[in-house]
């Protein structure tokens, strides 16, 4: 898959729903509301239309109601920036509308997010989020020595979120959306806004333009029949599938036109899949994830590389891939519920436990993206002599995470709450090197990393107050590279 962009705990946390958070709502302003009044008080709620020109900062929620409308005019001739330091929240039929003029580089519209506080986008109903001609960003101030963070964009209902030209620095960030029952995605030329999208429900989306740069996750969770990847991938290419389009019968819709994407495949134990690649050498045409649930589960040897092979959970295989070269961010896995899950001798690049289930893992490579016990109603992680080199590892919902004589580059520890706990038995803690981009992150024939862009440099970090105990680790090893 073209995107490098690897925090797909997205994924997860929408199974959960735990991330959905309350927007406050205060401050209703009217229709002759002018950037003073709105900007720099707190938390906002509009259900009229309001016109904002220029730069401006809030410092809490966003609230968008019924027909309420926020146009937020850049088109200035300096490059200025729209902050939301919270949460936003459309309903109804609410309309977001950020816009630089035709060929601006330097505005931003920033929603302002930590690893302590994570931000969300949600639209219902039939409302509209809409960015033109704008860069976004997760963080403010161009923060990179603190690492990358997230943005999650919910769409329900009929809502659409509509990009034209629109840009993400994903040294910094990254915007992870997930279209649910009917809502869209459509795009013109849009890079990296959003960086990942998953696809299911009956959710739309079309993307247009040979600028486009984007990840698409699509929902094979009850499907049946052959997927070809296009034979031309790694350059703009038109694609129709979904809703009995080009052999393959879901509920959702993907329209692709001249546009460049990289594609990767939910499949779950009711996925009957065949996929079929080009067997390229190229640097990865497919991520997939594997969906475990329920059973008690062993996988090993998943590698980079060219594949042909199935991926079995009983008769028959949940699916099969004939010539589909994986890059080395290629496969995450994930336990939904009651789950008993080992995997040995593998290169994963995301782990997550959704529900109380148990998955231990030896003498694999953990690279890039994220470890995550957060099941409801506790959930347990154990690795065991391995390579690890994720951003963030964390334990929430009363879950623990135990790691056993591993080489830890980088991460960062954090748990979410006072009955979660990560120990770290032996091993070693070495530094994560400045100056990395995710040009060098990794070597595309073997998937060993040289260093970790999503992570700020230095030794692995504890992020306080979080439950974390170290017990005989050397945590002061020196740069592998």
């Amino acid at each position: 898959m073209k995107s490098t962009h690897l925090v797909l705990m997205y994924l997860l946390l929408s199974i959960l729903g735990s991330f959905m958070q309350g927007c406050r709502k205060s401050n209703t302003t009217k229709s002759n509301a002018n950037a003073l009044s709105l900007c720099n008080s707190g938390s906002v709620t509009l259900a009229t239309e309001t016109v904002v020109t220029g730069g401006c900062i809030i410092t809490g929620d966003l609230t968008i109601l019924n027909k309420g409308k926020l146009n937020v005019d850049l088109t200035g001739a300096n490059p200025q920036t729209f902050v939301i330091r919270g949460n936003i929240l459309l309903n109804g039929n609410a309309f977001l509308w950020v816009h630089a003029a035709p060929g601006s580089t330097g505005s931003q519209f920033i929603v302002s997010s930590s690893y302590k506080g994570q931000r969300t986008i949600t639209t219902k109903d039939s409302s509209r989020v809409q960015l033109e001609n704008i860069g976004f960003s997760a963080q403010e101030n161009n923060l990179s020595s603190a690492g990358s963070f997230d943005v999650n964009y919910n769409a329900f209902d009929h809502s659409t979120l509509y990009v034209n030209k629109a840009w993400l620095d994903t040294k910094l960030s990254w915007i992870l959306c997930n279209l649910h029952n009917n809502s869209s995605l459509i795009g013109y030329n849009p890079n990296e806004v959003p960086t990942e999208t998953y696809l299911q429900d009956s959710a739309r989306i079309a993307l247009h333009g040979s600028d486009t740069k984007v990840g698409l996750w699509l929902n094979l969770e009850s499907l049946t029949g052959t997927l070809n990847l296009p034979a031309d991938q790694g350059q703009a290419f038109s694609w129709k599938i979904g809703r009995g389009i080009g052999g393959l019968n879901a509920q959702w819709s993907l329209e692709i036109d001249t546009a460049q994407v990289g594609i990767g495949a939910q499949i779950y134990p009711s996925t009957k899949m065949t996929i079929n690649g080009s067997g390229l050498p190229v640097t990865g045409e497919l991520k997939v994830a594997l969906m475990f649930s329920g059973s008690t589960d062993t996988i090993k040897n998943l590698t980079v590389g060219l594949q042909s092979t199935s991926i079995a959970n009983g008769p028959g295989g949940w699916v099969k891939l004939n010539n589909v070269n994986l890059g080395p961010i290629a496969w995450q896995v994930y336990a939904l519920a009651n789950e008993n899950l080992y995997i040995k001798k593998s290169i994963v690049n995301e782990i997550g436990i959704a529900g109380p289930s148990r998955v231990v893992v030896d003498s694999s490579l953990l690279q890039l993206a994220v470890l995550g016990a957060v099941g409801v109603g506790g959930s347990t992680m154990t690795i065991n002599n391995t390579d690890v080199w994720n951003q963030s590892i964390n334990a929430a919902n009363s879950s623990s995470i135990t790691l056993n004589n591993c080489n830890i580059t980088g991460s960062a520890f954090s748990t979410t709450d006072a009955l979660s706990h990560i120990s770290v038995n032996g091993g070693c803690f070495f530094e994560n090197p400045p100056g990395c981009t995710q040009a060098d992150m990794v070597d595309i024939t073997t998937g060993q990393p040289h260093c970790n862009p999503f992570i700020s440099p230095g030794f692995p970090q504890n992020l306080t107050p979080s439950r974390v105990s170290f017990n005989g680790v050397n945590n002061n090893c020196s740069v592998r590279h």
